[in-house]
């Protein structure tokens, strides 16, 4: 019995150990093809030894290709014999069809010889298969073109954006800044003023988009230049690519080099206080320096400019003065005049200053409680208002309502409103239960945060004393606990919504 054993073993090992075909590797001449290109596929077909098997020559090797229709090639390969140990590459060449749409395609290799059996004479089939990926997309093509070819200190530039290539979308725009590790990319001196990177969801195939574009070229040296761009998008496919361009410009900065650093807040539509620092970089002593802004967004309440005086190189003078600003929120360019005497001679030029403006956002919070008074052991709902009292819309407001003596009867203690335009309100409601032991005055908490027109984060807090009473003042005393009663309510939102604008 262990004999038949021992046999039916070595036999059984013999059927699956034969060596045969094996496909060991297959490689494409690109990563991606476009349509109407060619490219070539490679496959190693072995007939490996296999220690312990018969090992033998397989013969008539032949190969069947499958392809979609969108890579043309051969239909069939001869390969001929591989004897025992050896190994063959074939190369088949494919064409990609002119309109082929952007997709990962795959190939069906199929490996088929014979070998003379082990033991009894005649043949045996062996027979392989291989399935190889070809991916067919057309890659965008990215092309930069600026609205001027010289640029000098703060520009405003109109960058336009040309695909000559395949659609592209999450296309980012970076200027390399000087210093940085680009990973090959140069370097640039000049740099975006106020962003860091221009972003544009999709751009079509044979499509351009324009974009608004401040350009800061106040380090970057005179004469013609190659400004750097590093892009990085996804093709059709959803694959992530990066291309390096760049712009020829040329940079004329003027022999006054002065810098503006802007100390302290100017809010939007309120009165404040606007200084600047100005630096003189030049060589040149600079007297009697006067700014007269020229944009009506910005205005000097009393006087018609801001007066530094004399300032010498490398040296910095300080002026302010009251402003009302009507501009948005953020970094702001604003036209003014500047006037100097430079070696006793009268000088003018026409500036762009950065002005950043801080949003004047603001809301207004109300209370109700229903039913009125608050007493001890029972359920009221107590509704809070929120109005944007600020000049622009305010996003993302949610309203968290908490008192120590009022247990909230819903999943929890804070209310989504979501986007709040100009002068607009809006009301959530809170159910909760009185669980104060006796009555008397007590702290609740309204906490209201919100993101403003700037993209920041705002908070407001504001503490509120309510009465608890017995039970049996229900009845008797409907006087209201909380600051914004009914009239109080009624008389907000005739004022915020009927009012004439």
């Amino acid at each position: 019995m262990e004999f038949w054993k021992s046999m039916f073993l070595i036999m059984a090992l013999a059927c699956v150990s034969f060596a045969g075909l094996s496909v060991t590797g297959w490689d494409v001449s690109q990563d991606e093809f476009t349509p109407g290109s060619n490219g070539i596929v490679t496959l190693t077909i072995a007939n490996p030894l296999v220690t312990g098997a018969v090992n033998k020559a397989v013969t008539s090797v032949d190969m069947d290709i499958y392809s979609p229709p969108e890579l043309i090639m051969t239909g069939q390969q001869f390969v001929g014999d591989i004897e025992s140990g050896g190994s063959t590459s074939i190369s088949i060449p494919f064409r990609v069809s002119e309109n082929a749409s952007s997709a990962i395609y795959t190939v069906d290799f199929k490996v088929a010889g014979i070998a003379d059996k082990s033991e009894g004479g005649g043949y045996e089939m062996f027979s392989r298969s291989a399935i190889v990926p070809i991916t067919v997309v057309e890659r965008p093509v990215i092309n930069l073109q600026s609205s001027t070819d010289v640029i000098g200190g703060i520009d405003a530039v109109v960058l336009t954006v040309a695909n000559d290539g395949g659609p592209a979308s999450n296309l980012k725009i970076k200027i390399p800044l000087t210093g940085a590790s680009t990973g090959g990319t140069q370097s640039s001196p000049v740099a975006f003023l106020g962003v860091d990177q221009i972003f544009i969801p999709r751009i079509e195939k044979g499509g351009s988009i324009s974009v608004n574009i401040t350009l800061d070229s106040r380090s970057a040296p005179d004469g013609a230049t190659n400004v750097p761009f590093s892009l990085e998008y996804d093709d059709e496919l959803g694959i992530t690519h990066t291309q390096d361009t760049a712009l020829r410009l040329t940079v004329r900065n003027e022999k006054l080099d002065l810098q503006f650093v802007q100390q302290g807040d100017v809010i939007t539509r309120k009165d404040s206080t606007l200084t600047l620092q100005m630096k003189n970089g030049g060589t040149e002593t600079l007297k009697d320096v006067r700014l007269a802004f020229q944009d009506s967004g910005l205005r000097l309440s009393d006087h018609s400019e801001l007066k530094f005086g004399d300032i010498a190189p490398g040296g910095t003078a300080t002026a302010s003065g009251p402003v009302f600003a009507e501009l948005p929120p953020g970094l702001n360019l604003v036209a003014a005049d500047l006037s100097w005497i430079e070696k006793d001679v009268q000088r003018e030029e026409s500036r762009s200053i950065p002005i950043t403006i801080t949003s004047d956002a603001d809301v207004g919070i109300f209370l109700e409680a229903r039913p009125l008074p608050l007493t001890v052991g029972t359920e009221h709902t107590i509704s809070v208002l929120v109005s944007n009292l600020g000049s622009y819309g305010i996003e993302n407001v949610e309203v968290e309502f908490s008192s120590p003596v009022l247990r909230s009867m819903d999943i929890s203690d804070k209310q989504y409103i979501g986007g709040l335009q100009k002068d607009d309100f809006s009301t959530v409601q809170f159910t909760v239960k009185v669980n104060a032991t006796s009555p008397g005055t007590y702290p609740a908490n309204i906490r209201i945060t919100y993101r403003d027109q700037s993209g920041e984060w705002k908070t407001k807090s504001v503490a509120q004393d309510i009465a608890v009473y017995n039970g049996v003042s229900q009845n008797s005393d409907p006087v209201p606990l909380l600051v914004g009663g009914l009239v109080l309510i009624a008389i907000l939102i005739w004022f915020f919504r009927f009012r004439k604008k």
